[in-house]
């Protein structure tokens, strides 16, 4: 299993490290820290224009070979301190990678070969200003079928997982994800929003039992509502530490995940968000 975690200067940074030494941690798995220098962080500083098709236009003056300088030495440094903190947790296979561009797309470039991504739910300049929370976890998960964990600010042990599914959609590759291993086996609750019904119980039974085989502790619960709602309630009810949403598919939380409500949700679950 290789885990690509994009580090950044932010203050979600020491947790995009702690998750990957939970999924790694007693497993045949490679870590590769990526940190991406991004045209806008130049333009930011006034030192750099950047082109309307997103080249940048670099200026031969001192400052921003300094400003260049600067933030590539940030980024070493923070993705070396990364690499020694999860080999003194017992992940030994580690690499770095320092990679300049604009961070979706540099994002879904990197992540194109990984098993699953790991990033924060804000970048950098979030702590502060008021951007959009999770615009980057939604390009990336747009851009790649590469299942995407975007995590909280502070880790906490996963010591139980929720799992969010459409069981009125015939595929769920959540499930199929969790059963191939990607996380570390333990107690897990499967939810449907919805009208219960004999095909919902029957494709939560196959879904529970699939889990079981993979080790997974499972309970099953169909709650009515609109997703937007009782999937956040249910996080704080059952004390999820994890939430898991079936996104790649053409289901209705695939549309709440990776449409306009992506921020909301991302936001009303304090909990690390696994989209699948």
């Amino acid at each position: 299993m290789k885990i690509v975690a994009f580090i950044d200067l932010s203050l979600y940074s020491h947790s995009v490290i702690d998750h990957p030494a939970w999924l790694a941690r007693g497993r045949q798995a490679s870590v590769e820290l990526v940190h991406i220098v991004s045209p806008n962080e130049l333009a930011a500083s006034n030192l750099a224009p950047v082109h309307p098709a997103g080249a940048m236009l670099l200026q031969q003056t001192d400052d921003l070979d300094a400003k260049v300088v600067e933030l590539a030495r940030q980024g070493r440094d923070r993705l070396d301190a990364a690499r020694t903190t999860l080999i003194e947790a017992g992940v030994y296979d580690v690499a770095t990678r320092l990679l300049e561009g604009h961070p979706a797309q540099t994002m879904v470039q990197a992540a194109s070969r990984a098993s699953i991504v790991v990033m924060g739910k804000r970048g950098e300049r979030a702590d502060l200003a008021r951007l959009p929370l999770g615009s980057n976890v939604e390009r990336v998960a747009r851009g790649t079928k590469v299942p995407v964990l975007a995590v909280s600010r502070s880790f906490r042990p996963i010591k139980r997982m929720l799992a969010a599914l459409d069981a009125e959609e015939p595929a769920a590759p959540a499930l199929d994800a969790l059963a191939g291993q990607l996380l570390p086996a333990g107690p897990i609750d499967l939810l449907h929003v919805g009208e219960a019904n004999e095909n919902v119980s029957k494709t939560l039974d196959l879904g529970a039992a699939k889990l079981r085989g993979a080790g997974f502790v499972v309970s099953c619960r169909t709650e009515p509502g609109e997703a937007q709602t009782v999937v956040p309630q249910r996080v704080v009810l059952d004390e999820a530490d994890l939430l898991i949403i079936n996104a790649f598919g053409s289901s209705r939380l695939r549309s709440m995940i990776l449409g306009s409500l992506s921020s909301e949700l991302l936001r009303a679950c304090q909990v690390p968000v696994l989209l699948c």
